[in-house]
């Protein structure tokens, strides 16, 4: 099973046509306060999102329910092509031998149609998850989240005298919904101190619209991550994509650092940074916070924010376990 994992791998060089498209870093609120650095990391109920493998490096049962908004663009211009608007929710129970969830991604962007007109394309998918965990030999575990996803795609007319206005009414556009099965793999290996992480998102790149020309096709998206653990309670990472995706008519090859740092038992605090590797945009700081709630439950929220303050991020999740 590894060694087709690992084949699998050699293939995914190449660029994927995406449009309207669900970037990686969507859901997570851990994840997203180390900017995305946390393939390797991945201990808690959203690994089945980020790595499933990493479900069996956490404590042996956890969950999570989290809300999150991102937008990029100012949303007082006049509308143009680039801008976006995402909001996703992502709802987890986890195991060592196995985990299931759901979770809903919406994202409308303003993109440009035939003859350099303007057009509206929304893409709204939600997931329902079972993830197995397989361990290879001591210390190494695979993972995979087998997922129904049923997907919903809409196009039309930009409508609306600025950005917010267009993104608003994108979201409201009348869609035709479809199913596909999907499913994520993921590879952990814990050499307690030093971890390493792959993760491959979307393996089937299921498509979803009423007919071929229209649809939005969900990328297949690869990343790899290692961290490390230099004392209790501080996690240092790193993550790259393996290959590159074509989102809204850009490049997109991600780079991310991040650093997660816990303060006692009650409280914990991290950040980060992320760079694209292909496109022009400025990096994406994000800083984000724990607070216990009481035993075994944390509050967790972030904020991101580009240089150029175009792209933004935040959200906020109830955890229980790790």
């Amino acid at each position: 099973m590894l060694r087709s994992f690992l084949v699998l791998l050699l293939l995914l060089g190449g660029a994927s046509r995406a449009v309207a498209q669900h970037i990686f870093e969507s859901v997570g609120e851990r994840a997203l306060g180390m900017a995305g650095a946390f393939v390797a990391v991945a201990d808690d109920a959203t690994a089945v999102y980020w790595n499933p493998a990493g479900l069996a490096t956490g404590q042996p049962i956890g969950a999570t329910i989290g809300w999150h908004r991102s937008r990029f663009g100012n949303p007082d211009d006049v509308p143009r092509p680039g801008p976006w608007a995402g909001d996703s929710t992502l709802s987890t129970l986890g195991t060592w031998p196995l985990g299931v969830s759901f979770a809903t991604l919406r994202t409308t962007a303003i993109a440009t149609a035939a003859g350099d007109t303007l057009q509206i394309e929304s893409l709204e998918t939600r997931h329902f998850g079972v993830t197995i965990l397989q361990t290879v030999w001591t210390g190494v575990v695979v993972g995979s989240t087998l997922k129904y996803v049923r997907g919903s795609a809409a196009i039309g007319p930009v409508e609306g005298l600025t950005v917010g206005e267009a993104l608003d009414r994108g979201e409201d556009l009348e869609r035709d919904a479809s199913g596909a099965f999907d499913l994520d793999l993921g590879v952990m290996v814990d050499m307690v101190r030093v971890r390493a992480g792959v993760t491959i998102r979307n393996v089937r790149e299921p498509s979803f619209g009423p007919d071929a020309e229209t649809a939005i096709t969900l990328p297949r998206q690869a990343r790899m991550g290692v961290a490390v653990l230099p004392a209790d309670g501080l996690t240092l990472a790193i993550d790259a994509d393996l290959n590159t995706v074509d989102l809204r008519g850009d490049l997109r090859r991600m780079l991310a650092a991040g650093a997660e740092r816990r303060l006692g038992s009650r409280a914990a605090v991290r950040a980060g940074v992320r760079w694209d590797l292909e496109g022009p945009r400025d990096p994406v700081g994000s800083v984000g916070a724990s607070l216990a709630l009481g035993r075994g439950m944390w509050l967790d929220g972030h904020y991101s924010q580009g240089r150029s303050g175009e792209d933004r991020q935040f959200g906020a999740a109830l955890r229980a376990g790790s």
